[in-house]
């Protein structure tokens, strides 16, 4: 398993697994359109921010993790989010999420995040028991209304 920095030639790849992640989300109701998938990533690359993927052995894109660095809203310091983690299905049970997820939280540190936010729009109790576990405590809520 090899963690690297995607580059335009993953754009396919991750725009595949990004579908997979959304189907899987509480997002899957809306629409996943590629070309704005394409532009976001593009958007990240460009600005320094995270878009690291994960290759098997074969070199073959299996998953990876999105993660933007900003100021907050309400002063000067700086801010980590994940916006998206997501392992391909044939791939999850061993350790691939561990090893983003801390190569985020390093990232973070050296881009000078003073917190760390990452998510879970899946409700997948493994997944939040897993950052449960790398040290992250729960801050609040995600709440949803369709049909507005």
């Amino acid at each position: 398993m090899k963690l690297r920095l995607a580059t335009v030639h993953d754009l396919p790849a991750i725009c595949v697994l990004g579908r997979i992640m959304h189907e899987e989300s509480t997002f899957a109701p809306m629409d996943y359109d590629i070309d704005c998938v394409k532009d976001t990533i593009i958007d990240l690359m460009e600005k320094s921010q995270l878009v690291l993927v994960a290759e098997d052995t074969n070199g073959e894109v299996i998953g990876g993790i999105l993660g933007k660095v900003t100021q907050t809203w309400f002063g000067k310091d700086m801010v980590a989010n994940e916006l998206g983690l997501f392992i391909h299905p044939d791939h999850r049970g061993g350790m691939l999420a561990v090893k983003l997820i801390k190569t985020f939280v390093k990232w973070a540190r050296l881009a000078g995040a003073k917190q760390i936010r990452p998510g879970v729009i899946t409700g997948c109790e493994v997944a939040e028991m897993l950052y449960d576990r790398l040290g992250f405590r729960r801050c609040g809520a995600t709440f949803l209304m369709e049909g507005v």
